[in-house]
C-alpha cells in the first residue's frame, strides 16, 4: 500500500466499507431466517431434523460473513493507518 496514491487509498477504503456493508446486511438477513426458522419449529411446522440441518447451514453462512467482515475491517484499519502516517 506504500506505492498507492492518497486517492487510490481512499477508493480502496470506500470499497472495503462497501464490502463490510454487504456482509453486515447478509448477517442481518441470515439472522432473520434463523428467527423465522425457530418460529416454524416452535409451531411444529418443520421437523427437528430439518431445523438442525438448516440451523447448521445458516450458522456456517453467518460465521463466513462475520469472518469476511472482520477481514475487511482489518484491511480498512491498515488503509487508515497508512493515510494517517502520510500526514506526518
Amino acid at each position: 500500500m506504500k506505492n498507492l496514491t492518497d486517492k487510490q487509498l481512499i477508493d480502496l477504503a470506500y470499497s472495503e466499507v462497501d464490502k463490510m456493508d454487504i456482509h453486515s446486511w447478509s448477517q442481518i438477513i441470515i439472522s432473520i431466517f434463523l428467527i423465522i426458522q425457530l418460529g416454524l419449529l416452535i409451531f411444529n411446522l418443520i421437523s427437528v431434523v430439518i431445523f438442525t440441518f438448516l440451523w447448521v447451514l445458516f450458522f456456517c453462512l453467518y460465521m463466513f460473513h462475520t469472518r469476511k467482515s472482520k477481514k475487511s475491517e482489518i484491511k480498512l484499519q491498515e488503509i487508515l493507518d497508512e493515510l494517517t502516517s502520510r500526514d506526518k
